[in-house]
């Protein structure tokens, strides 16, 4: 257990270095100085891609989908195959929290919440969603409107959770 905590910092603290390359002061808005939070998160239930963090195009793959309090989410960060992770959702004006959905090993459901909470709006088109993490450090995430491709869940859905890749969110 001990090991999965150092395994779990490390991938967090690693997954922060690589996020906060851009403007940490940015207060939530895109280059160009343009703010992205203009909206509540009342639109939220539809599928996203995510884009960018902190304005920089991310070299890895995080869907996720919004329905009637509960997320999917399909993930590729630091490992080869998708990722399925699963849970409540709250959104509260500009506020969107959760936990995960696991099962331990008898099979009783356990939930465990999200690293922290977000606040976030989408444009007023419905296509683009920004969360800015409410962390000391906050990140800003830029997620689009998409379908998520079905090869994308089949996969996720396919393959087993590694107790190193940690959730997203």
């Amino acid at each position: 257990m001990k090991i999965f905590k150092i395994w779990s910092l490390a991938v967090v603290l690693l997954m922060t270095m690589v996020a906060c390359g851009g403007d940490k002061n940015d207060g939530g808005k895109e280059p160009g100085g343009n703010s992205t939070i203009s909206g509540n998160l009342g639109e939220i239930e539809k599928e996203w891609k995510l884009v960018s963090v902190n304005g920089i195009a991310n070299e890895f793959h995080v869907y996720i989908s919004f329905s009637e309090g509960y997320f999917a989410m399909y993930q590729q960060v630091y490992s080869r195959e998708f990722k399925f992770y699963q849970g409540d959702y709250e959104v509260s004006g500009k506020k969107l929290s959760g936990e995960y959905l696991f099962e331990d090993e008898s099979g009783n459901d356990v939930y465990e919440p999200w690293k922290c909470s977000y606040t976030g709006g989408i444009s007023d088109d419905g296509n683009t969603m920004t969360l800015v993490s409410d962390e000391k450090e906050p990140i800003t995430c830029v997620y689009e409107a998409c379908t998520i491709p079905e090869d994308v869940k089949e996969e996720a859905l396919a393959s087993t959770r590694s107790v190193e890749v940690i959730p997203f969110l």
